[in-house]
């Protein structure tokens, strides 16, 4: 449940769509994707303080990193009824041919909280910044793709996969040791 407040707390990841470091010499900028701020949540609840420019290069990419946590993840399917619920604090990987694509956090039973979901969920989405979606705006598809989401931007078809969050952070927490 940590990772809920740490996510709600820290919507702002950098500015104009990138994160610097500040104390770094020189300063690097990063892209703010939906992984680096799914993997920077993850590192910041882990360690109880957000990650430097040093450990996010020690990470590498962070795809690379979300990609690893989906073995460890459920899959989900669309629900016969209702919305899809998720367990508070999992991160929630849309995934296609094994490599995730987008990556989100659950910051409730129905409610996402990510960076640039634009295009992923019926109603909204921010390219570029933090935004809150409800599972019940998934676009689910009909007969061969009933249990995937459709992407409006790829016209793509994905799986999704909820990694536990003590899952997540542990994979985190190897990826930033040297």
């Amino acid at each position: 449940m940590a990772m809920v407040q740490t996510v709600t707390g820290h919507t702002a990841i950098g500015v104009g769509g990138f994160w610097t470091d500040p104390a770094a010499l020189p300063p690097v900028q990063i892209a703010t994707s939906c992984h680096f701020a799914t993997v920077y949540w993850l590192f910041w609840d882990e360690f109880r303080r957000p990650p430097n420019q040093a450990e996010v290069v020690q990470m590498g990419n962070a795809q690379l990193v979300v990609t690893s946590m989906i073995a460890h993840g459920t899959r989900k399917n669309s629900p016969l009824a209702g919305s899809l619920n998720l367990t508070p604090g999992a991160v929630l990987i849309f995934v296609d041919n094994n490599v995730a694509d987008h990556s989100c956090v659950a910051i409730a039973v129905q409610t996402v909280g990510g960076y640039n979901q634009m295009g992923w969920w019926s109603a909204g989405g921010v390219n570029h910044g933090y935004s809150t979606q409800t599972t019940n705006q998934l676009r689910w598809g009909s007969l061969g793709d009933r249990n995937k989401v459709h992407r409006t931007q790829s016209q793509g078809w994905f799986q999704l996969y909820e990694v536990p969050e003590a899952t997540a952070k542990a994979i985190v927490r190897a990826a930033a040791q040297p």
